[in-house]
């Protein structure tokens, strides 16, 4: 099975509280296959979120779906905080359609703090 095939389905995984992937929310950093392990890196903008625990569960599950037989080695610290500039275009649209304060693309291109 290879690295891009196991990227996508974990980028695939929505984040507990919203229905995006985490690809699209920018939150996957890296999926490492070898032999002996699978290491995924999540970068996550709450590291106390109550969600994390049913996140890992879902990767978990999704690779062992796809077919994943070595451990599985879940990190939500990753080499960089999550921001929301981190999102598609189409998911900071979707979240402010949904109600849902995000960052504007005029305040991205201003390079604004977010």
């Amino acid at each position: 099975m290879s690295q891009q095939h196991l990227t996508e389905v974990v980028g695939a995984v929505h984040d507990p509280h919203l229905p995006f992937g985490l690809a699209e929310m920018g939150m996957l950093e890296r999926v490492i296959a070898s032999p002996e392990v699978v290491q995924v890196v999540v970068n996550v903008p709450c590291h106390h979120c109550p969600g994390l625990q049913i996140l890992r569960d879902d990767i978990e599950t999704a690779l062992r779906t796809a077919g994943v037989t070595q451990p599985i080695r879940i990190s939500f610290q990753g080499r960089e905080a999550w921001q929301p500039v981190s999102m598609t275009p189409e998911v900071r649209a979707a979240m402010r359609t949904m109600g849902i304060q995000t960052v504007t693309s005029r305040s991205i291109e201003e390079g604004a703090p977010v």
